[in-house]
């Protein structure tokens, strides 16, 4: 046991990254840093076969935060970045069935219980908009898409959790249901637990060991499943903690770890 000896965001790294499977093409999108370490991490410890859009691949000795989404344009991962885009791209014209990628994560102002996600905005009380967000630009289409999706985020809160959310960005169950439209988000991975879904409602599936129940309870604003037997969510690794901190050669897990409520 190494219990508090990491932080929340290099947990929740391990989590993402032992998901990725031999057969997944990812592709980083929000808070590309944090995603990109998982990739690179399930590339190195999990899954050597694992695809990484843009042509990143562990074995290239790439750091975390490219220039391809971050203001920090002091990288050699831009350039290779921008090249292999541009030649994603090209394979995905000229060949129909090469996808842009079959494995995505999605996150939101809002989640509800059935994994609908907003990264829209806010209504307030008129039910007017009153807080706009930065909009769902590709998830929809991608989550919809994907062979899997997960849902993530850094905040676990009564206001992040909402019983439904006021727009849609990604469609969870409850859409799906309605029009017959098959998969939804596998996972939605918080600071304190991992939620599942079993019949189309989030399911606790298990605790972080910085958490527990009651306080799980109280910062979600709708009414889960509660398994009898909750098991307490597997800690990083010796491996997968040195492995993290040596490519995190900018200290992006202590930004990210700065932006964390609940």
């Amino acid at each position: 046991m190494i219990k508090k000896k990491y932080k929340i965001t290099e947990l929740m790294a391990c989590i993402i990254a032992r998901e990725l499977k031999n057969n997944d093409k990812v592709a980083i999108g929000l808070y590309g840093e944090f995603m990109l370490a998982a990739a690179f991490l399930a590339q190195k410890v999990y899954a050597p076969e694992l695809k990484i859009r843009h042509g990143l691949d562990v074995k290239k000795n790439i750091e975390l935060n490219p220039a391809a989404w971050t203001l920090n344009t002091d990288t050699k991962a831009s350039g290779l970045a921008e090249y292999e885009d541009r030649h994603d791209s090209i394979l995905t014209i000229i060949n129909l069935k090469e996808s842009f990628c079959d494995t995505f994560f999605v996150s939101g102002m809002q989640i509800d219980k059935s994994g609908n996600t907003n990264l829209m905005g806010i209504k307030g009380k008129d039910g007017n908009l009153k807080v706009r967000g930065p909009g769902s630009i590709g998830t929809s289409s991608i989550a919809q898409f994907a062979k899997k999706y997960y849902i993530f985020t850094l905040e676990h809160s009564k206001r992040r959790f909402v019983n439904n959310v006021d727009y849609v960005s990604s469609i969870g169950y409850s859409i799906r249901k309605k029009y017959g439209i098959k998969n939804g988000p596998k996972l939605c991975i918080t600071p304190l637990c991992i939620f599942d879904f079993k019949d189309g409602c989030m399911r606790l599936k298990s605790i972080n060991p910085n958490s527990n129940l009651k306080e799980i309870k109280e910062k979600t604003g709708f009414k889960f499943i509660i398994p009898k037997k909750i098991p307490e969510t597997e800690e990083p690794t010796e491996q997968e903690l040195n492995f993290l901190r040596k490519i995190d050669k900018n200290n992006e897990f202590e930004k990210l770890e700065k932006q964390i409520l609940y």
